[in-house]
């Protein structure tokens, strides 16, 4: 079967006006329905491509194409795209300006001139996938910073785009609240969202993504599977990546020839390895 792809950019280049360029000669593809990580250090590029990817920026020269079509730099076609690309932001306070949750985010499907138990459907709906409803009434301001994420998102979700951008969405946060997020992405993509996001966290890239992306200085120097991104030693060097801690004990497990190497079983997540480790007693 042919692989559908909802996103891409051919020859993508963008330079800020002080003359910075930040993103040169992109070319990628992402399947729909998928979950993508981008990897990269700060500086290399990803958030100014995010912004390209729903029109918040114009490409220098370039292209970026939705669902087959090239985007459009026009109101009506802008307003279209950001409908289906929605895109949260690494700093909720960046995002949320509303006085209450529910205002917060039902701002987006008014905007679409939705009927009001239309709106008032999407709203709780929203704030149930993202385990808000009890704060529905409550004070943006008066939140945690990891309940403003989950509005944050609760935004987006309301939109009911095809695709989801996050950036950094597990920053600052605990590992409690960051495997809550993260839950939240799953169910979304379970339901045939794709969820793209940027993340410094290799452990979640390596154990959640179906495909990645790194970058360096405005370019994509890899991409593949996560056992493909995280098996190169040389990227990781050259890219400011940590190998994941559950593919290094595995790899020394190999080396070791306590388990013959079949790569692709190597495990992505604790579970995996621990029956592994059973197997060895």
């Amino acid at each position: 079967m042919d692989k559908e792809y909802i996103l891409e950019t051919v020859n993508l280049n963008f330079k800020y006006q002080d003359g910075t360029k930040a993103l040169n000669n992109i070319s990628l593809k992402i399947e729909k329905g998928k979950k993508v990580s981008f990897l990269g250090v700060n500086g290399s590029g990803k958030s100014t491509l995010f912004l390209n990817f729903n029109g918040v920026l114009k490409p220098s020269s370039g292209k970026v194409i939705y669902a087959g079509n090239e985007i459009k730099y026009k109101a009506a076609s802008l307003q279209a795209l950001r409908k289906n690309v929605g895109i949260v932001f690494q700093d909720p306070d960046n995002q949320l300006f509303s006085a209450s949750v529910y205002q917060e985010v039902s701002f987006g499907p008014m905007n679409l001139k939705l009927n009001e138990s239309e709106v008032r459907r999407r709203v709780d709906e929203s704030l149930i996938n993202t385990g808000m409803i009890e704060f529905k009434d409550k004070a943006v301001h008066f939140l945690s910073y990891g309940q403003k994420k989950r509005v944050a998102i609760a935004d987006i979700i309301a939109m009911n785009p095809e695709i989801i951008i996050l950036d950094e969405p597990t920053s600052s946060l605990d590992p409690k609240h960051s495997k809550q997020i993260v839950q939240i992405f799953d169910e979304l993509n379970e339901k045939g969202m794709t969820v793209i996001l940027s993340t410094h966290d290799v452990e979640l890239a390596y154990a959640w993504s179906d495909y990645i992306f790194v970058m360096k200085d405005g370019e994509i120097v890899k991409e593949g599977t996560p056992y493909a991104i995280f098996s190169d030693d040389e990227l990781i060097l050259n890219a400011y990546l940590e190998k994941p801690l559950i593919l290094e004990t595995y790899e020394v497990l190999c080396k070791n020839r306590s388990i013959d190497p079949i790569h692709n079983n190597a495990p992505r997540n604790k579970e995996e390895l621990f029956k592994i480790l059973n197997r060895l007693k």
